[in-house]
């Protein structure tokens, strides 16, 4: 069974089969591959060439509804922007980390990362440089 590989079967589909696939796919909110492997499945069963345990399988398997993402709302597209923004900022605070030592600047740079550590993957990184140890001659604010 190692050589096995699936094998691709095109079928062309007379208008009244074709208006009934459609209809299949739909009603059942199936992509193209699993409206038409369901019924093959269903007669391939029906007429005794596959097992019972096979044919529950696949068709649990094939009835299985695409995932659809919700289309984004204006309130959630603006706030993966804002997102996108603060993590490209948060990634230029990190950059320029080491030519701004001074306790100010860094003091800015945690207290911006706390408000958005929860949401922004580089300020939580942010908050890590606030935590490592203070080396001999390096300056913590």
């Amino acid at each position: 069974m190692g050589n096995f590989r699936e094998h691709g079967v095109m079928l062309y589909l007379s208008k009244p089969l074709y208006v009934g696939f459609i209809r299949l796919q739909a009603d059942k909110g199936l992509g193209r591959s699993y409206a038409g492997l369901l019924p093959f499945t269903e007669g391939m069963y029906r007429l005794g060439y596959i097992s019972k345990e096979v044919y529950e399988e696949h068709i649990k398997k094939y009835s299985q509804q695409l995932v659809l993402d919700p289309p984004l709302t204006a309130e959630r597209i603006h706030e993966k922007q804002i997102l996108e923004r603060k993590e490209i900022f948060f990634k230029r605070v990190l950059d320029q980390w080491d030519i701004h030592p001074q306790p100010s600047w860094r003091n800015k740079a945690f207290i911006l990362a706390e408000e958005w550590k929860d949401r922004v993957p580089s300020a939580q990184l942010i908050l890590d440089l606030h935590e490592k140890p203070v080396l001999k001659g390096e300056v913590n604010p």
